[in-house]
């Protein structure tokens, strides 16, 4: 099933602000038409007390005839009826009602100043008149002609026709503003989203094999131009990181080939001169470019595994002095090399035993090779760090230059000589061991030979 396609962030972000919008509207449109109705209709209730009130003055000193209707004059929107206290006979009526029957009937309600509400009555002869009006008052007055009710009214239907024209204005204006604001929020979060289109856009274009492309910077210290940073920052390191990477599939080929093309021209020699072949030669040859192959294959093979971070390390007690005194007990008997070992002193680190281990020998080998008739093996504690040097009688290297030996293939010998049987792989995962520890490697300037230091940071371990 066909997944179903997402919004661009463009719209999801316009739909969420129009909702906002929409929200924030209908509330601001509820709050406008209820305040304006309270605001009618207290203006509207607080002129009919007026109304009333002059009325009531008026026909308190106004002699009142005992039969018929007086009319009244009418002020602004409001229309007076005055009855009798049974509610059977009108005594006087505004204008716009006069002859009009009497509308309603008083009932009690405390809620209201006078006790008093007001029942419409609802018939034929009431109903036209009913319709005109929207709110009403009734309270007990005293005339000339006796003790009356006198309702007032609200006439004209003043008050919803006002709730209805609001009600039609924010019908109609709430959704133009709202299509409006939608445009804007649109307009705004492309120009705010353009940017980072352009950065894509640009990163898109960079193809894999020319990483030397960058974004360009629009300055400032924004989030466009911290991202801008942050990925030409990356591109920095992929572009690092593909170079490593064809110079390291770069000189393995080469390493590998070198063992391989000695293999193959010997077996060819001998295979084409079996009676003349000097067989022992040829063995020797064979063992001696597959031992190199195995050493080559094994250190890729632990450098392609540390780099993607498959090598679980184990975190126990190491006493780096036996290392020592065991790689000279080995040194002794396959080299014949003398091997100083008297600064030897006890000490110990936690770490993986097998990575530590590793990484001595491919000191003292490396050593090895170089030294003329002796090595010299050291470790102590220097504060919080164990310290192990170790040393030979050769030629020396330049220590303000020694840096580069660490890295991947690289040997001390410009003509990159393999007759001592170094592969360029042995100072590099020394490096890689010694780092995972949160120590250091570096040549020490001596007067004579090499001397390599290596500091790892002792940790005590809590049982």
């Amino acid at each position: 099933m066909e997944r179903r396609r997402r919004l661009s962030i463009r719209a999801r972000l316009t739909l969420f602000f129009v909702m906002a919008i929409a929200l924030v509207l209908a509330f601001t449109g509820f709050t406008l038409v209820h305040l304006v109705h309270r605001s009618l209709t207290s203006g509207a209730a607080n002129q009919i007390q007026v109304e009333m009130a002059m009325t009531q003055t008026h026909l308190a000193t106004t002699a009142m005839p005992k039969n018929g209707e007086i009319v009244l004059p009418m002020q602004g929107d409001v229309v007076i009826q005055v009855t009798n206290l049974q509610g059977t006979e009108v005594w006087a009526a505004s204008t716009a009602i006069a002859n009009v029957p009497v509308l309603a009937h008083p009932k009690t309600d405390f809620a209201s100043s006078d006790g008093l509400t007001l029942k419409p009555i609802r018939d034929s002869a009431t109903s036209g008149t009913l319709s005109q009006i929207d709110q009403g008052q009734v309270q007990t007055i005293t005339t000339t002609r006796g003790r009356a009710l006198i309702y007032g009214y609200v006439y004209g239907g003043s008050i919803a026709h006002s709730n209805t024209v609001l009600m039609a204005s924010v019908a109609t204006s709430f959704p133009l503003l709202l299509v409006i604001s939608g445009g804007l929020v649109w307009l705004g979060l492309g120009l705010a989203l353009a940017p980072i289109e352009a950065i894509r856009r640009r990163v898109a274009a960079i193809a894999a094999e020319d990483l030397s492309q960058r974004v360009p910077l629009t300055g400032g210290d924004d989030e466009i131009a911290r991202m801008a940073r942050t990925l030409n920052a990356m591109l920095d390191r992929l572009e690092s990181s593909s170079k490593i990477q064809q110079e390291f599939v770069s000189n393995a080929s080469h390493e590998l080939r070198s063992p391989l093309t000695t293999l193959l021209a010997t077996v060819e020699r001998a295979a084409n001169d079996r009676a003349n072949t000097d067989w022992v030669e040829v063995t020797d040859t064979i063992v001696r470019e597959g031992r190199r192959l195995d050493v080559i294959i094994d250190g890729l093979f632990w450098l392609a595994r540390h780099d993607e971070n498959q090598i679980e390390a184990e975190r126990v007690d190491v006493d780096l002095d036996d290392l020592l005194f065991e790689e000279s007990q080995r040194v002794r008997a396959n080299s014949g090399l003398y091997v100083d070992t008297s600064a030897v002193q006890p000490t110990r680190v936690v770490g993986d035993p097998a990575m530590l281990k590793r990484m001595i020998r491919n000191v003292v080998d490396n050593a090895t090779r170089y030294a003329s008739r002796e090595l010299q093996f050291a470790s102590h504690y220097e504060e919080t760090f164990a310290i192990v040097n170790i040393g030979d009688d050769g030629e020396g290297v330049d220590v303000s230059q020694s840096e580069r030996l660490f890295e991947r293939f690289v040997r001390s010998d410009p003509a990159r000589s393999r007759t001592s049987g170094g592969t360029g792989l042995g100072l590099s995962i020394v490096t890689e061991i010694v780092t995972q520890h949160g120590g250091a490697a570096r040549f020490l300037p001596v007067r004579q030979g090499t001397m390599m230091e290596l500091r790892i940071p002792v940790e005590v371990q809590h049982h």
